[in-house]
């Protein structure tokens, strides 16, 4: 042994550490974090594609991956040599390679200890849950891991002694004076053990995730090290070292460490979708596209979003027009952006229905009504349904408006259907073409309200659709003059389906299964279509939906309801088959989302918590 026995004592943290101490403690700790940060890079590349993420710069295995799990077992034994191997150096004034292999050779037992220890930690927890009942069982178990999470520390704390006290036989009994090593620590220690060792170490890698920073589980084995080994060793007497320690090889391995990550996740070897996100997301939203050569816009139930950059962390935001919510609003983005909202407004009393219409860009708003009826002699039968309306802007700059009117006749009253152009934005003088009428069914269980919709194809063709019973009725004709209507009613499914449409094509999505036409096509896990989002895109379809996922890996402890964890998913269905690229995950309830394609294929998910941006196309 290279340290001879000193005389003196620490008996609390805060006192006198001198810079050899700080040396010798920091001369294990960073190489320790360096071979965890190597190790973990390593076994994201070993994942390859389709198993890994990366999210924000950090690459996330998915669950159920065999590299998942051995990145924990890392995690911990990296935790025990530093852990074994900074208490030995500090107490005995070693050198980093002594003290790191005690702390390799401690591995064993250590790791015969813990899964005991972890056993009957869960055997105790399994037996309080099954026991107790309501509050009183919460407190039984609550209290039951406190008790084990102390005697747990009691334990480690006693290792420690002993690994660092009684490794030589022949100085037992006098290492047994200076170290303690021979009774158990008090519970006292145990406690402060586990907030100062534990609890503060948690804070501050929660506080680097939150501040958007890479590599908090790295921060938190650092941060865990230096504060254990000195709760561990506070009390023990320290060795008279000699020499001066070198903290620069550590540090040298940890800075190689972060660049060969750092290289690895902007260099992307596996192949792993590339994720970008940021939690501003927009309440309500309610519209998005991405027209061409431009950045994405988005809708919300107050106003428009013109976004200044891809991932629309900045924004202009213009009001103006019709409010868009959910049953009582609609909007619709054009091809070069401009937007068009709609909303149906007033009765027969003032001389309405009317649709309330806005047309936003990134100047502004503008807002005009327009009479659903030609004139006051058009009967309508609004005591049967609503009045339903949808807008969009057409290239030549004209606005077309999908009007569908409740009339009399028939057993449960009929839907007159109008498109109705205007060639300016106040819609001074609309023209109004009839393009068809049908019978209405009733109760068919789609919400009202929601049922009409527009697009406008690049050469000007209106083409709106109409939810009806299990069909979607569509309405066309030619550009600006509205000449050969024509119409259509393909089978749409139940009224929880997912649906869009693009031209000709009309896609629906329900129970997993992609309808497009008469092809179909499996988007396994996508069965919540009520909560599915579905773009059309050239010849493909994008579907975007939450699959559920098993959460962070890690210990986890929950009482009551477990909480679900949510892995967002966007689909790219081609023909028969469809891919899968998965996204960011998030717990708790499962959201809606909005979804838009880029003309490379970079896709936009928006939910109104966060938003998440696909760098890599399918």
């Amino acid at each position: 042994m290279s340290s001879t026995l000193a005389v003196s004592s620490r008996d609390e943290l805060g006192g006198h550490v001198s810079g050899g101490e700080w040396r010798r403690l920091l001369a294990v700790v960073l190489p320790v974090v360096a071979g965890l940060l190597l190790v973990s890079t390593l076994l994201d590349v070993g994942l390859g594609a389709g198993r890994l993420v990366v999210v924000d710069g950090v690459p996330q295995a998915l669950s159920g991956d065999l590299p998942a799990g051995l990145k924990a077992v890392a995690s911990v034994a990296f935790w025990v040599v530093g852990l074994v191997g900074g208490a030995w150096a500090v107490t005995r004034a070693a050198g980093p390679r002594e003290a790191l292999w005690e702390g390799v050779k401690s591995l064993p037992s250590y790791g015969v200890g813990l899964i005991a220890v972890g056993g009957g930690a869960f055997l105790a927890v399994w037996a309080a849950a099954g026991i107790g009942r309501g509050d009183a069982g919460v407190v039984l178990v609550l209290g039951v891991l406190l008790t084990v999470a102390l005697a747990a520390a009691r334990l480690l704390l006693n290792g420690i002694n002993r690994s660092v006290g009684a490794h030589r036989p022949a100085e037992v009994s006098r290492i047994s004076e200076w170290t303690g090593a021979g009774p158990m620590p008090a519970w006292g220690e145990a406690a402060l053990f586990l907030v100062g060792g534990a609890g503060v170490p948690v804070l501050a890698a929660y506080g680097w995730a939150r501040a958007g920073l890479p590599g908090s589980e790295v921060v938190l084995l650092a941060v865990a090290l230096v504060l254990q080994v000195r709760l561990a060793t506070r009390k023990h007497a320290r060795a008279a070292g000699s020499g001066r320690t070198r903290v620069w090889p550590g540090a040298a391995a940890l800075a190689a460490a972060v660049v060969v990550a750092a290289g690895v996740v902007l260099t992307n070897p596996y192949g792993a979708p590339v994720v970008r996100t940021h939690g501003a997301g927009p309440a309500g939203p309610m519209a998005v596209a991405w027209p061409a050569g431009q950045h994405p816009v988005i809708v919300t139930n107050g106003g428009v979003r013109f976004c200044d950059d891809d991932l629309c962390r900045d924004f202009t935001d213009v009001n103006g027009g019709p409010a868009t919510v959910e049953g009582y609003g609609a909007a619709t983005v054009g091809a070069d952006g401009t937007v068009v909202k709609t909303a149906v407004r007033g009765g027969p009393a003032t001389g309405g229905p009317f649709v309330h219409l806005g047309r936003c860009v990134r100047a502004g708003c503008s807002q005009a009504w327009l009479p659903v009826r030609a004139s006051a002699a058009e009967k309508l039968d609004l005591e049967v349904a609503r009045v339903e309306a949808a807008g969009a802007a057409a290239p030549d700059g004209a606005l077309w408006f999908f009007v569908a009117v409740p009339v009399a006749g028939g057993e449960h009253g009929q839907y007159r259907f109008s498109l109705i152009r205007c060639a300016d934005p106040a819609c001074a003088a609309p023209q109004r073409h009839q393009v068809g009428t049908v019978a209405r069914t009733p109760q068919d269980g789609y919400p009202d309200g929601s049922r009409a919709r527009l697009t406008i194809g690049a050469d000007g063709r209106p083409e709106a659709s109409f939810w009806l019973g299990y069909s979607i009725l569509r309405y066309g004709c030619e550009p600006v003059t509205c000449a050969n209507p024509k119409q259509s009613a393909p089978d749409a499914g139940p009224p929880g389906a997912a649906w869009a449409v693009a031209g000709d094509r009309t896609v629906v999505l329900f129970g997993g299964e992609l309808r497009d036409g008469e092809t179909t096509a499996s988007v396994a896990g996508s069965s919540s279509a009520g909560h599915a989002a579905i773009a059309v895109a050239g010849s493909s379809v994008y579907v975007a939906a939450a699959q559920p996922g098993d959460g962070p890996a890690g210990f986890r402890f929950s009482v009551g309801e477990s909480v679900p964890h949510w892995r967002q998913t966007v689909w790219r269905c081609r023909d028969r088959h469809c891919d899968s690229v998965p996204m960011d995950a998030y717990d708790n309830g499962e959201r809606s989302q909005l979804l838009a394609v880029s003309e490379d294929g970079r896709v936009l998910v928006v939910r109104y918590d966060r938003i998440a941006l696909l760098e890599t196309p399918f």
